[in-house]
């Protein structure tokens, strides 16, 4: 099968996104599909490169420069380019990854030459306004997302989503398309407990206390606030270090300022992304797993933390909380700090608990391998493949 993916934000970027969708790339390549990625470049010419068998068409693209320290780049009318692609390759299915300029662009070159095409929903109102999540005008401009998103996703043959929670979010607000949840997946060959990052807890000097460990984006709908103003719940009651593994231009400087005035610092680590050798060992420096953020349709980097073999302490709202159970985990209410120190006390006080929450978290993880997350996107692939050539 010839599939064309299209997508804002591609490898090597570091989101979610991103990160999903070059995994099931590779894997679909692997099982022997032909494999095309659309997605914007990082200069004003149109390139083409090979990524371990998968064909990259970067178009091209201008900087993003008060998003993730301009790390981002967007194609202002990426709709000539991406016309003439899908004539060339010719593609069976077109799977449109971001509601964006690239998204909406092979969308309607797509309809137009009557590719059967897949939506796969990674995005949340807030992760679109992220930045104005605190305006007064959030509300308004929250309502005004959800309409776009539905109206999009709509026009879609068929939607993916990575969970069960997210499919009825979706559904609830007016999603009329066939959907079918499937799971962003984990590379357990590459996130594993038996990783060592000793190297990485000297190299910036994490002591050897009870780690907790925070990794991702650090933009405001992480809510990592909560999580820092749970140090000084849970300092009290055990002698803990928490790490904080990810990048972000203004948020990550305003929780370093949080954590000082709350004189917690030196209490906490922050470091940036790390090298893609490098990052799948900084969870095993770790004895728990925290994310706070609320608009998850699912979270990989939790997923990794539990590939990796962590409990995991998550906030009950958006999708996360579907990857943590009182097995191998524990959730909390949203914004509640004091009850997520209580989660975090009483998981690192009990050696057993969190052992048997650690083979639980590796159980949960098997049924998140890219080998079977990509035999269900080749079933909705081959289905809609098949109503189309009837």
């Amino acid at each position: 099968m010839r599939i064309l993916f299209a997508t804002e934000s591609y490898y090597p970027n570091i989101d979610g996104g991103a990160i999903a969708q070059h995994r099931l790339v590779q894997e679909l390549v692997r099982k022997g599909h032909e494999v095309g990625i659309v997605t914007p470049g990082t200069s004003l010419r149109n390139t083409t490169e090979d990524d371990n068998g998968s064909t990259i068409f970067r178009t091209r693209a201008v900087k993003l420069p008060l998003y993730m320290g301009g790390k981002y780049f967007f194609s202002p009318f990426p709709i000539f380019k991406i016309k003439h692609i899908l004539k060339s390759y010719q593609p069976d299915v077109v799977d449109v990854c971001s509601p964006y300029h690239v998204g909406v662009s092979t969308l309607i070159c797509a309809k137009r030459q009557k590719i059967p095409v897949v939506s796969s929903i990674h995005t949340l109102p807030e992760n679109m306004f992220s930045p104005f999540l605190h305006s007064k005008y959030f509300y308004y401009m929250k309502k005004f997302a959800w309409f776009y998103l539905i109206f999009f996703f709509n026009l879609a043959d068929w939607v993916t989503i990575p969970t069960q929670t997210g499919a009825e979010m979706y559904k609830k607000k007016g999603l009329n398309a066939s959907i079918t949840p499937i799971s962003n997946g984990i590379d357990t060959k590459t996130f594993h407990p038996n990783n060592n990052g000793e190297y990485l807890r000297k190299k910036y000097k994490i002591p050897k206390k009870k780690i907790i460990l925070f990794s991702g984006r650090m933009t405001s709908e992480k809510n990592v606030d909560v999580l820092i103003k749970a140090i000084p719940h849970v300092i009290k009651n055990i002698d803990a270090h928490f790490v904080f593994c990810g990048s972000g231009r203004n948020y990550k400087q305003q929780m370093i300022n949080l954590a000082s005035s709350l004189n917690i610092l030196n209490y906490t680590t922050f470091i940036d992304f790390l090298d893609w050798e490098d990052y799948p060992n900084i969870y095993t420096v770790a004895d728990l797993f925290v994310m706070p953020a609320e608009a998850e349709l699912q979270s990989i980097v939790t997923m990794e933390a539990i590939a990796s073999g962590l409990p995991a302490v998550v906030v009950k709202k958006g999708a996360v909380h579907e990857l943590v159970n009182n097995d191998n985990g524990l959730v909390f209410d949203p914004q509640d700090s004091q009850q997520l120190a209580k989660h975090i006390v009483t998981i690192l006080s009990d050696p057993s608990l969190r052992r048997t929450m650690s083979k639980k978290s590796l159980e949960l993880a098997k049924m998140h391998t890219m080998e079977y997350v990509s035999a269900q996107y080749e079933k909705v692939y081959g289905k809609l493949c098949s109503q189309f050539s009837k």
